[in-house]
């Protein structure tokens, strides 16, 4: 480990001045005195060195490899750095003389800081740490070596020393300058978490291997290093976790993170009877946003009102972009009052904020709908509090934007002893009485979770004659196969085929369970018993694993003997592989390499065999189950066979220490899976929890929606009758145009859709004269120009008024332009022919011919006959001729004058 350069730079330096940077004063002093104990260690060592000094070439190819792992540096959300250099560094300890040793620490960081260019001092440091690591191991090594006789013992318990020595001097070392330097503890830092060492000491152990390979044969280090590029990806595990809690655009915490934060603290509040709240925010118009200004200018606004939640939250506070343009805040021991004030305080500063975006000349303005939920009064799971506070949200944009709404205001479920209401809206904005709950939705159905299970023997309660066949066949043939191998073979060692059918029973043991099987290593030692004891170990290895996989399931008999029976036949195939021997370093390289045919073959007989029995009883295709159940396992069986034949030179070399050496390394990588498998569960699970949320969400949000259509198309309805009847010879008219309107939509073909949107604008379109004085409306007289001029303005207005509504916004072209002239002569916009709507222009005769009909102040009404011939008169220049055919067609003339017959036949039409 080494202290990350970054960080420390920029949180140590004090002010910028001329001239180099310098530390604290208790870190410069630290500093200094680690280089005097470096200096002190090194250079006697280093002054003893000379041409003749055996391990020049050594020293050039590890300091070399060295130097290149430098370079891989996986970063911790600590501020910490790990590398895989100590994999080279432990065989320079124990393979070098200590001067060379001291050189190699100095040569390692070299690249390094050509490449960053980092502080000297920080480099410098590094090296010192590293050096006087270096040497303490090197005579950690040679105090044991030196204190026992058995040369494999010793060499084995040297390594280990040297190991344990390097990291725990290197730790130690950078604990006081993390604390001097940075002002974090040891426990803060994670330097002596479990973690931390293990990470270094699996390392550290991996590197004794590598010596002991260099050792026996130079080239053979290529093989040692094989689960190098492993470890170096389970390294990023803690980088990639920090990840995966900040959203990148923002900086903020994401939403999976947010739902774990959030169900941490309602548990931590109902144990301790606690408040909390959570705070839904919107950001109103980010499409308006991003279609003037581009997404670039969406991304500023996002990012600015992040700033603005960090500006005003306290540090335990935990805001989150919980998806799009949507944020969520929450408030660990936050009373919903004070809650409210938080909200409304953000929201007062994103609307007085002035967003810059490079896109745009001026700075852009944005405000935010923001909802407030608390426990428990609004809730008391993580579910029902989210979708109390957004559908605070919902209702905040409904009612105009840009304010806080509490749930309170309007629960779902209305207490027995109900609060004061909590509303924050803009002083220029109207309160609007907020919507009715919707009423409760069914509880969705709980989701079954299928047991974990193993990718082994096809389930079924009773067997086929087919499938009974396959599984006997593939058990006697596979157990008959291993008996004769146990008998037949050559191995002896017995101290060591316990040795690798331990490891094979503890792999299975440790098998992490999944939805659709489950992941092991035991795989790894299968194929390295194989190519130790060749056939002796197949019967063995396969009844231990399948034994242990028994004891966790108790598997029918039937399970069991075909998995006996398969693992045996694909372990004496691998055993197979490595029949052939060859002599020397060559048959050494070669014997590695087949291990990557050995992986092979056991998985296609394994595998193969298991998608036999699987296409039988599911009566499919074998090659089609073979390819969507288990090719995709292929690659896993290669490196395993790979790794195992290189525990077959390393068990060659050093005896069953190599096999303790390895099972490090398997370790780590049972560990790395498990971290990234929990990961895509946790993830899954959260999935599935919010989209059971989302569709809770969206039938109480459809509902919401639906009351409120009908809320607020009664009460325009109430509005259009209130223009009726403040004249009295107007009162129906609105109601009348409707009927009319639709009586000639349905005569033109429109669609039940287009229909509703017609009636709709019909019974409407006078709303916008609620704007105009009755001195004006009703006046018996002639208008004036200027009086004319406020009279025509009812049509847009009246467009205004429905358009805030915002579910009808299709119905308000028809409003605005139901007084165009089909010539062009008309208002507002004087639109010609089919420039004007078709539903307006339907309006504008359905309005004239009853205007036409009914008896008015300033005139008589005229009789139907006479109605419809002022409207095919006109029609082409003032009306649209196919709305006025349309019209003739569907009126009986007959009659038509009386007021109940005309409704009669509207109704009848």
């Amino acid at each position: 480990m080494s202290v990350f350069p970054t960080p420390l730079e920029h949180q140590v330096i004090g002010p910028a001045r001329p001239g180099a940077p310098k530390l604290e004063p208790k870190a410069t002093g630290y500093f200094l005195l680690v280089a005097a104990a470096t200096a002190l260690a090194a250079v006697l060592p280093v002054s003893q060195l000379r041409a003749e000094t055996p391990g020049w070439t050594t020293f050039a190819i590890l300091a070399a490899i060295a130097a290149t792992a430098q370079l891989f540096v996986v970063t911790t959300p600590r501020h910490q750095a790990y590398h895989t250099t100590i994999v080279f560094l432990i065989p320079a300890v124990m393979l070098l003389p200590p001067g060379l040793i001291a050189l190699v620490a100095v040569v390692q960081h070299v690249p390094e800081w050509l490449k960053t260019r980092v502080a000297w001092y920080i480099q410098i440091f590094n090296v010192c740490n590293w050096t006087l690591a270096m040497l303490a191991a090197w005579a950690s090594f040679h105090g044991v070596m030196g204190a026992f006789s058995d040369g494999r013992v010793s060499y084995a318990l040297a390594g280990m020393a040297a190991a344990g020595s390097m990291v725990a001097v290197n730790h130690l070392l950078m604990a006081p300058m993390l604390l001097l330097a940075r002002g974090l503890r040891p426990r803060e830092s994670g330097l002596f978490s479990f973690q931390s060492l293990s990470t270094d000491l699996v390392l550290a152990m991996l590197g004794v291997a590598t010596a002991a390979f260099w050792r026996a044969n130079p080239w053979l280090i290529v093989f040692a290093v094989a689960p190098l590029f492993l470890i170096y990806r389970s390294l990023s595990v803690p980088q990639l976790q920090e990840e995966a809690r900040v959203d990148p655009k923002t900086s903020l915490f994401n939403a999976r993170h947010f739902a774990v934060a959030l169900s941490e603290e309602l548990t931590r509040a109902a144990r301790f009877e606690r408040p909390l709240s959570l705070v839904m925010a919107d950001l109103d118009l980010l499409r308006d946003i991003n279609n003037t200004y581009g997404h670039l200018a969406g991304d500023a606004v996002l990012q600015g009102i992040a700033d603005v939640f960090r500006s005003h939250l306290r540090h335990y506070d935990v805001p989150a972009r919980f998806g799009g343009e949507e944020f969520a805040i929450l408030l660990p021991e936050t009373a919903p009052e004070q809650a409210f004030e938080i909200a409304e305080r953000i929201r007062k500063t994103v609307a007085e904020r002035e967003f810059d975006v490079e896109t745009s000349s001026e700075p852009i303005r944005a405000t935010v709908s923001i909802g407030v939920a608390a426990y428990p009064r609004d809730g008391v799971d993580t579910n029902e509090l989210i979708h109390q506070a957004d559908l605070a949200v919902y209702r905040a944009k409904l009612q105009g934007r840009n304010r806080v709404l509490d749930a309170s205001s309007d629960p779902l479920e209305l207490p027995q002893k109900r609060q004061a209401r909590l509303v924050a809206v803009p002083e220029e904005s109207e309160r609007i009485t907020p919507l009715p709950p919707p009423a409760e939705s069914p509880p969705a159905e709980e989701r079954r979770r299928p047991r974990p299970h193993a990718l082994r023997g096809p389930r079924f309660l009773s067997l086929s004659p087919r499938l009974a066949a396959v599984v006997g066949l593939v058990s006697v043939v596979g157990i008959s196969a291993g008996l004769l191998g146990a008998i037949l073979g050559h191995s002896t060692d017995w101290i060591g085929l316990a040795a690798i059918i331990a490891l094979v029973g503890a792999g299975q043991a440790f098998a992490l369970e999944v939805d659709d099987g489950s992941i092991s290593v035991s795989a790894v030692g299968a194929i390295a018993g194989a190519a130790l004891f060749g056939p002796r170990a197949a019967l063995a290895l396969a009844i231990t694993a399948t034994a242990v996989d028994w004891s966790a399931r108790r598997n029918p008999f039937h399970y069991v003997a075909f998995n006996i029976g398969a693992l045996t036949l694909a372990s004496l195939a691998a055993a197979g592989v490595f029949t052939a021997g060859f002599g020397g370093d060559l048959g050494r390289l070669v014997y590695v390499c087949s291990g990557l045919a050995a992986g092979a073959t056991y998985f296609a007989v394994n595998m193969g065999l298991l998608s036999l029995a699987v296409a039988t009883e599911g009566h499919q295709r074998w090659r089609t189950v073979f390819k969507e159940r288990f090719a995709w396992l292929g690659t896993h069986y290669v490196v395993y066979g790979f790794i195992a034949g290189v525990i077959w030179v390393g068990h060659d070399t050093a005896g069953l220490w190599a096999l303790a050496v390895f099972a490090l390394p398997l370790l780590l990588m049972r560990k790395t899976q498990e971290a990234y498998l929990r990961h895509t569960q946790r993830s899954a699970q959260k999935l599935r929890l919010a989209a059971e949320t989302i569709q809770t969400q969206n039938v109480s949000l459809e509902h919401a929606n639906k009351l409120l259509r009908e809320r607020s198309t009664a009460a325009m309805e109430s509005l259009s009758v209130t223009v009726d009847a403040r004249d009295k010879y107007t009162a129906g008219h609105s109601r009348r145009v409707q009927q009319l309107a639709l009586g000639i939509g349905r005569e033109l073909g429109l669609s039940q859709a287009e229909l509703d949107l017609l009636g709709h604008a019909a019974l409407f379109h006078d709303i916008g004269k609620l704007a105009i004085p009755d001195a004006i409306l009703l006046k018996p007289a002639s208008l004036t120009h200027a009086e004319w001029d406020l009279m025509q303005r009812h049509a847009d207005e009246g467009a205004r008024i429905i358009d805030r509504l915002g579910f009808l916004n299709d119905a308000v072209p028809a409003i605005r332009h139901h007084h165009e002239r089909f010539d062009g002569t008309g208002y507002p916009e004087r639109l010609v022919g089919e420039e004007i709507p078709l539903g307006a222009r339907i309006i504008h005769v359905a309005d004239a011919l009853d205007s036409m009909l009914t008896t008015r102040i300033y005139r008589a009404a005229r009789p139907a006959t006479d109605a419809l011939e002022e409207l095919r008169r006109a029609s082409g220049t003032q009306f649209c001729p196919r709305c006025v055919a349309a019209l003739a067609r569907i009126l009986p003339l007959e009659g038509f004058d009386d007021e109940a017959a005309r409704r009669r036949a509207l109704a009848a039409s």
